[in-house]
């Protein structure tokens, strides 16, 4: 009886321990720096004339 109740302990142990790690999640740490913002800048072209010749800019606009 007590050979039983032992190998019956045994295998379930085991068999605890083959299940576990195909039930076991992912988990992902994240860290967000909220004081940091993130710029939304975008690029515009700018034409002007100076001096009777047509002048292009790239200008950077952030909001």
């Amino acid at each position: 009886m007590k050979n039983i109740l032992l190998a019956s302990v045994i295998a379930l142990a085991t068999a605890s321990a083959a299940i576990a790690p195909t039930q076991a999640e992912t988990i992902v740490v994240k860290t967000h720096d909220h004081m940091h913002m993130k710029k939304h800048c975008r690029t515009k072209v700018v034409t002007s004339w100076k001096h009777h010749h047509r002048v292009v800019e790239k200008v950077r606009v952030c909001s």
